[in-house]
């Protein structure tokens, strides 16, 4: 891939966004995100995920604004192109193993609706900003901001932020439940990340799995059929070689070896 780098870190996957000068998002990149999260996916080694930039002072900066002005503006393209976004990252926010971003440049429009896609995320302290500034350019967030903001942070904050168009530091973030913990500084940031990542690869990965499931589609359905999902979820986790071996290395006293069975 030409903007995407993968590394690894035992059972952790360790992918670096690198699309100078800013990783915008456009259909190249779009492209690339969703080949990445289909080779995740068909790698049994990968047990979790970590996100991060190349670029120190932007994570994903969005869609280059100065190309808006060459848009085609008639209704079929544009909502092509709110389509292409929204369905790379539904693609990325399913990928059935545990994801991480380290955010240590700015998140802001489309690079904020990249992380609200991801399961965790860790932002740097004194510098980068986070946020769905659009409305400020009179234009509404496209890539699911509106939905997965407001699933993450509730209805109340996710209008203020939204309707003001507000950039948050990492403190606030935190404060907003926007993101998960906060680093001291790049080093920190990107080694909290990691050890997060290498924390839920040790878990059971079946079961991981079947929590992420069961908590990202339960949070679109009713109570009812939530909890039909949840039961499909434990029995699955119950009769798995996951399960027996859990319970064993409990009884035993000693680490579990689980194999995603």
């Amino acid at each position: 891939m030409e903007f995407l780098r993968i590394a690894r870190d035992n059972r952790v996957a360790i992918v670096t966004i690198d699309k100078p000068p800013a990783n915008t998002l456009d259909f190249a990149l779009y492209d690339e995100i969703t080949s990445l999260v289909g080779r995740l996916e068909e790698d049994d080694s990968v047990r979790a995920v970590v996100v991060a930039s190349a670029h120190p002072k932007l994570f994903i900066s969005g869609a280059d604004i100065k190309d808006m002005e060459s848009y085609d503006r008639s209704p079929g393209p544009m909502t092509e192109r709110v389509h292409k976004a929204q369905s790379t990252f539904l693609r990325l926010q399913r990928l059935a193993k545990p994801t991480v971003g380290a955010i240590t440049g700015h998140a802001l429009g489309g690079g904020c609706e990249f992380a609200l896609c991801l399961d965790f995320r860790v932002m740097m302290r004194g510098g980068p900003t986070i946020g769905l500034p659009e409305v400020n350019l009179g234009l509404v967030p496209g890539g699911g901001g509106t939905q997965r903001l407001s699933r993450l942070v509730g209805r109340g904050k996710a209008l203020e932020l939204l309707m003001l168009g507000s950039r948050l530091d990492a403190d606030e973030a935190l404060a907003a439940g926007l993101v998960t913990a906060v680093g001291s500084d790049s080093e920190d940031t990107v080694g909290q990340a990691r050890q997060l990542a290498a924390r839920l690869a040790d878990q059971a990965p079946l079961a991981v799995r079947l929590i992420k499931q069961a908590v990202n589609e339960g949070l679109d359905r009713d109570l009812d059929r939530g909890l039909q999902l949840e039961r499909t979820a434990v029995v699955t986790a119950l009769l798995s070689d996951d399960s027996r071996e859990g319970v064993a290395a409990f009884l035993e006293k000693r680490p579990p070896r689980f194999e995603g069975r």
